[in-house]
């Protein structure tokens, strides 16, 4: 362990590391509220038998997470039902895979990736029954640099937020897997709503990875490593590891795939459930510094120093890198100020 202190109860109960409900000890919870922060208050109060979270927040938590999933489940029936395919991805997709209650899963949205040429059409049926084309301002000064989501979809009201994607995720992994790879090796999974299609495990692996990596391993992805961790402990025989190597490495995010699965098999004692290779941490001291701030649940902010050293030497491929550092020069002169359409949109 590289981190001064005991890897916080919440995350080994993730995978069985603990023993049973009632025995968190109540120092840790100042643990268990910040995890809840981060993850889901319905979902750390599970973990931790309630120490650290109050009973009326993850009741709360539970109410918000469920309205948000059903609402989403809405959506992607609504599309199944006019002939249109999409596939679950994210929090929608892992909160019915990976659970044994859906509602412990916190989302701020629900994301569907639909084929290029059907954009379009369900851009129109979602509009026909209510929902309009969001306003979504970039965060950053360059404008947007990903071209996998499109403008997504809401209510007024805001119980309703639909992303929108054309890819399962931004260059370079959807060199690797495409959307037709996606739509070939979905699976089917049964709902309270009705089937949806989602990722097979494989291939939802491969997303959280590059999902976090993305986010350069920052507070954000808590959610998504604790999907990881639940998919490792229970679903890690249905991996096709030749099939993940390989679409990490052409979709160069082998390395911030290591670095993920190394975060997840060191946090919740996963080392049967990782082939050695992957699991071997890249980026040294680095690598050190980002499991510290998963253990000790991202006690600080990283300032842009912090965020670009962990993009070169971890969080992406240097060709990678480099192509985004440009794409954000560029946009500081003309920025992005809208998302991409589909190029046969």
């Amino acid at each position: 362990m590289t981190a001064e202190r005991q890897i916080p109860g919440v995350w080994s109960r993730l995978t069985g590391g603990q023993t049973a409900a009632g025995t968190v000890d109540p120092a840790a919870a100042a643990d268990v509220a910040q995890f809840a922060e981060l993850t889901s208050p319905a979902l750390a109060a599970t973990l931790s038998s309630g120490i650290g979270v109050g009973t009326e927040e993850a009741h709360r938590s539970r109410l918000l997470n469920r309205l948000r999933r059903v609402t989403g489940l809405r959506w992607a029936r609504c599309a199944a039902e006019a002939g249109i395919d999409v596939v679950c991805i994210k929090g929608l997709a892992t909160a019915h895979c990976l659970y044994t209650d859906p509602d412990l899963r916190a989302m701020t949205d629900s994301d569907l990736v639909v084929r290029a040429c059907d954009y379009r059409r369900l851009v129109a049926l979602f509009e026909a029954h209510g929902l309009e084309q969001g306003k979504v301002r970039a965060r950053s000064p360059w404008g947007f640099v990903s071209d996998a989501s499109v403008q997504p979809m809401g209510q007024v009201d805001g119980a309703s937020t639909i992303d929108i994607h054309i890819h399962p995720d931004a260059w370079p992994l959807h060199r690797a897997l495409t959307t037709d790879d996606l739509f070939a090796r979905a699976v089917r999974q049964d709902t309270d709503g009705g089937m949806i299609r989602v990722p097979c495990p494989t291939d939802m692996l491969v997303l959280a990875a590059s999902h976090a990596a993305r986010d350069l391993f920052g507070p954000g992805t808590a959610k998504t490593m604790v999907d990881a961790m639940l998919l490792l402990r229970h679903q890690s025989a249905a991996i096709d590891w030749p099939w993940f190597e390989r679409t990490a490495r052409r979709g160069l995010i082998l390395r911030p795939a290591r670095a993920f699965l190394a975060c997840a098999v060191a946090l919740g004692g996963l080392e049967e459930a990782v082939p050695a290779a992957l699991a071997r941490p890249p980026g040294g001291r680095e690598f050190t510094r980002m499991l510290d701030d998963y253990v000790r649940l991202f006690p600080r902010r990283a300032g842009t120093w912090q965020r670009l050293r962990r993009e070169l030497l971890l969080a992406a491929e240097p060709q990678v890198a480099l192509h985004r550092n440009i794409r954000r020069l560029t946009g500081l002169v003309r920025p992005r100020r809208r998302l991409p359409l589909p190029a046969t949109a």
